[in-house]
């Protein structure tokens, strides 16, 4: 394998090199002999031609965190971006985003970056905007970062300004100055180019948490539904479907959070239905909470849609690891409410690993919501605001089976099923205590069905 790279990486034809340096940066974390590749990817720095020096910077910023010698990689990095072909400094300005939190000295690369906001050509300071956007929460000085982010969102030129506010949402957070920060992003809502206008949308429904002005803010975002062109209108109807989660979230009252949970779904449906020739970022959203809505809402007629919901979340999950995490998490509620759905075509009694089910889902739901606490904050606390709802339609159901309980006891006076009955009657009395609620149905319903086989006219219908 390294014997390949080698013959690659030092072949004539610049074609092949220019393929090899391309390659080697999406693969290096597979290479067996990182050190070889490593002196492979140097090789192609120091290449005559810069388009195959160009693919030499992008391989290096893919690769840094498995390169061995990051202090070396790093001053690589610093060689190109004094490069003479504009195409060489982007792709530096494209990784240094990704790299600022392996490169030990931060300020150093912080003074590149810097330097690179200024570069004469429009690309480049578009891709160090992005950078900056990317790499905030790790800037040493963060009002300086600030300042240059808040010149490069009013550069002249409108690539520069997408750029800037392509990561603005991330960099929310961190800004010193959020009202400033509040009216730049305000200001690009009305920008002339729609690549822009999409842009600052898609930030308002990523940084609305954080936004001084909410109200604005949603006011923008309904403006802007009726954008002409398309590609916003879907960026915005997707904004304001995840500004509906945040208030789900946020919401006290039951039905504010059903109400909103809702909205949330309208909105994503439209961003989905704008999406004829483009692909929706609702495309996994939708289906998603749709799916929640129903378990938590639609109850015992939620088997099929859920079913199909979640068959077309999981075709969008793509790499998204807080995506896969929720998912699994509604997956779990849903098997949790199959489990409910399923008692009533069960006729033997279950042993107790069996009852143990549905509790199992509930809990792995829970904990695959801890773990995406951090990456999706209001998604978690919005699904974990219904899970109360399904307590409480438990607890009805407990209701409902303490009632047959009682019904059967009377029942069973005087036949063999006397002693089953009663003590089916004394659990019945504390049904709120049992541990497994829907294992105990599946026993209430089980010795309904005995009841009924051995003595029909104890009960109407077919065994």
């Amino acid at each position: 394998m390294d014997v390949i790279w080698n013959r690659y990486t030092s072949d004539e034809d610049r074609g092949v090199r220019y393929r090899a340096a391309s390659t080697l940066g999406c693969v290096y974390s597979h290479v067996p002999d990182k050190r070889e590749a490593w002196k492979d990817l140097q090789r192609l720095v120091d290449d005559e031609k810069w388009d195959v020096r160009s693919k030499a910077a992008f391989a290096i910023g893919s690769a840094f965190s498995d390169i061995p010698d990051k202090q070396q990689a790093w001053k690589y990095l610093q060689r190109l971006i004094n490069d003479e072909d504009r195409s060489v400094r982007f792709e530096v300005a494209s990784t240094l985003g990704h790299v600022f939190f392996h490169v030990p000295d931060k300020q150093q690369l912080w003074n590149v970056l810097h330097r690179l906001t200024n570069d004469v050509d429009t690309s480049v300071r578009s891709r160090a905007a992005f950078a900056i956007g990317f790499a905030f929460s790790h800037v040493p000085d963060k009002r300086d970062a600030w300042n240059d982010l808040h010149r490069l969102i009013n550069d002249e030129d409108w690539d520069v300004r997408y750029g800037a506010v392509s990561t603005f949402g991330s960099a929310f957070y961190y800004i010193p100055d959020k009202q400033q920060a509040w009216n730049d992003l305000h200001k690009l809502t009305n920008d002339e180019d729609w690549s822009v206008r999409s842009k600052a949308a898609s930030t308002i429904g990523s940084a609305f948490s954080n936004i001084p002005d909410k109200q604005q803010a949603w006011n923008d975002l309904h403006k802007l539904t009726n954008d002409k062109n398309d590609f916003v209108r879907i960026y915005t109807n997707h904004s304001l479907g995840k500004v509906s989660i945040f208030k789900a979230s946020q919401a006290e009252k039951e039905e504010d959070y059903k109400k909103e949970l809702e909205k949330a779904i309208e909105f994503f449906e439209k961003s989905a239905g704008d999406s004829s020739s483009w692909s929706s970022p609702s495309e996994f959203c939708l289906p998603f909470y749709r799916s929640f809505h129903t378990i938590v809402f639609k109850k015992q007629e939620a088997k099929e849609q859920v079913d199909k919901y979640l068959e077309e979340a999981k075709k969008v999950i793509g790499d998204s690891k807080s995506k896969e995490l929720l998912f699994e998490a509604v997956k779990n509620l849903g098997n949790a409410l199959k489990e409910v759905q399923n008692l009533e075509n069960t006729n033997l009694l279950a042993t107790q690993d069996e009852l143990n089910y549905y509790r199992q889902f509930c809990d792995r739901a829970a904990e695959l919501m801890r773990e995406t606490e951090e990456t999706a904050p209001f998604a978690t606390i919005a699904l974990r605001k219904g899970l109360p709802i399904l307590n409480r339609n438990l607890k009805e159901l407990l209701e409902e089976i303490q009632k047959k309980t009682e019904v059967i006891h009377e029942q069973t006076k005087g036949t063999p099923f006397e002693e089953l009955g009663h003590e089916l009657s004394h659990s019945g009395q504390s049904l709120l205590q049992v541990r497994d609620p829907v294992g105990f149905k599946k026993q209430v319903q089980n010795l309904e069905n005995q009841i009924a086989c051995g003595h029909p006219t104890l009960k109407d219908g077919v065994c």
